[in-house]
């Protein structure tokens, strides 16, 4: 394929989902604590054992789900209940509107 300056796209942007939560926790949960669980469509069953009330009909193609809870401790409450039942998505805490932590690692 022979490509023309004209057929070239200069202005093209990636955007990670990092930066969406980023923003979608600053503009709807300025305050507050919440946890986001990244691709929680795979893991609707435990979710709802452990009290969290979500609708596989609402939520079925979703990419992350943000549960607003009590405090920072509610939260690592919550995740640690989430992972006794063997499994381990990906989640972070948010606390007005920030990113505190996550179960992998060290914030930085």
């Amino acid at each position: 394929m022979k490509w023309e300056e004209e057929n070239l796209h200069r202005n093209t942007f990636s955007i990670s989902m990092d930066d969406l939560m980023e923003i979608w926790m600053e503009t709807f949960h300025p305050f507050g604590t919440n946890i986001v669980i990244w691709d929680s469509g795979t893991h609707f069953d435990v979710l709802q054992n452990c009290g969290i009330a979500v609708d596989i009909k609402e939520a079925y193609n979703n990419k992350a789900l943000t549960i607003e809870v009590q405090g920072i401790l509610e939260a690592y409450k919550l995740m640690d209940k989430i992972q006794e039942s063997d499994v381990y998505p990906f989640m972070q805490v948010y606390s007005d509107g920030k990113l505190i932590s996550d179960n992998l690692g060290p914030i930085y």
